[in-house]
């Protein structure tokens, strides 16, 4: 029987995220199914099937992303997997044409994934548009660089509530940080503590907000799991999401984190490498750094994104760049083109000059958000310089004050 790649019967829906367990080897619990339902588009979920039978799976959530200067529509792909029976046939590249197009069609300029291996998505024209900086710190060498005050207080929040508290923290860091995403209510479930699931004990996780007169500065999500041995305690603590809206809110949180009680050991992941712990703490290598990729971005509509986002680090930038930009898998995107920056606003024009630079999809998704110089991609040949000029000017477009962060998965 042949095998069809379509939209998901809705009636369906929780089968192909039960099929998505086998795919990363993880079960989904049936409160996760509930999560993924109310911040998700049936419509939007694809699968193959063969038969009666699901045998792979795709889906975009429709979501928001903070880009330097403003917010765009994009598409998270997401709930990728093909059966491991059904593997080299060509389904994984037929739900990436629907879902790219599925974005195409709802106007979102962008599409962005968290990649279970990076060389997948690479040839769908992905690229490494943030850099992740992990943490396996050691928490008896965290002291501070300067011993700086701690004006407010800590409050723990019991599980099931707090969003009214820390939403406008998270808004807040959202302004000033591309990668960020925009949350509903239904996507804040997911993010905070559970009154039927994070109550008490065990590796329950918590909610500390950091608060001065002025209201909550910083918060963080975090859970610890408790070992012993002859030494003493050799507990760890990991956390899921730490913000800060102030330096000073940042500094705090961090440093409640640093010392929680009996920890030996904090893990963290998603932080941008130029992340403020890595400046604050006395030893930063025994905070045992990785780096890793983080979001990956793929410009569906190429001109309506670069016009959506503002460009170069002056307030009135201005600045003129023509790119020669290949890209087989969206060929609409393909060609000439000239970028004109007044005023920090972007207008893309099809180009009548020879191109200053050449480069391809994966590339520009890489730079968009910032997190590349097109100069260091340069250096490793991915991107090429067609005239003398080119990347200086490339460089003073697209680069932001902070490298770009998503601090969320999805």
């Amino acid at each position: 029987m042949s095998v069809e790649i379509r939209v998901c019967p809705p009636d369906r829906f929780a089968d192909l995220l039960r099929v998505a367990e086998v795919g990363f080897g993880e079960d989904v619990p049936d409160d996760m199914i509930e999560r993924v339902k109310a911040v998700s588009d049936p419509e939007r979920f694809v699968c193959a099937m063969d038969g009666d039978r699901i045998v792979s799976t795709g889906g975009v959530f429709t979501m928001t992303l903070r880009v330097p200067g403003g917010d765009l529509p994009a598409g998270g792909v997401t709930w990728v997997t093909v059966l491991p029976s059904h593997r080299r046939r060509g389904l994984l590249r037929g739900m990436m044409r629907l879902m790219i197009d599925d974005c195409r069609s709802r106007g979102e300029p962008l599409a962005m994934l968290w990649a279970s291996e990076g060389t997948i998505y690479q040839r769908f024209g992905y690229g490494m548009a943030t850099v992740c900086m992990n943490l396996e710190a050691d928490t008896r060498a965290s002291a501070y660089t300067r011993d700086w005050p701690v004006e407010g207080a800590y409050r723990m929040i019991p599980a099931g509530e707090g969003r009214e508290i820390v939403e406008p923290v998270y808004e807040a860091a959202r302004l000033q940080n591309a990668g960020f995403l925009g949350r509903t209510p239904e996507w804040w479930v997911g993010q905070l503590p559970r009154a039927d699931k994070d109550a008490k004990g065990g590796e329950a996780r918590r909610l500390v907000v950091y608060e001065t007169d002025r209201g909550a500065e910083a918060y963080a999500v975090y859970k610890t799991k408790a070992s012993w041995d002859v030494r003493g305690t050799s507990s760890s603590a990991t956390v899921d999401e730490a913000v800060g809206s102030t330096p000073a809110g940042t500094r705090a949180i961090w440093r409640y984190l640093l010392d929680l009680d009996l920890v030996r050991t904090l893990r963290v992941w998603r932080l941008p490498a130029d992340h403020p712990v890595l400046s604050l703490v006395a030893e930063p290598r025994r905070l045992g750094t990785s780096l890793g990729d983080g979001l990956w971005l793929r410009l569906v509509d190429a001109r309506k994104a670069l016009e959506g986002r503002t460009y170069g680090l002056a307030v009135q930038a201005s600045g003129r760049l023509t790119m020669d930009l290949r890209d087989e898998y969206c060929p609409w995107n393909a060609g000439r083109w000239t970028l004109e920056v007044e005023g920090g606003r972007g207008r893309v024009l099809p180009a009548s000059e020879e191109p200053e630079i050449a480069l391809d999809a994966n590339d520009l998704g890489a730079i968009f958000l910032g997190g590349w110089r097109p100069s260091a991609l340069a250096r490793s040949g991915r991107i090429e310089e067609l005239r003398s000029g080119g990347l200086a000017a490339a460089d003073a477009l697209f680069p932001t004050a902070t490298l770009p962060w998503c601090p969320q998965e999805f």
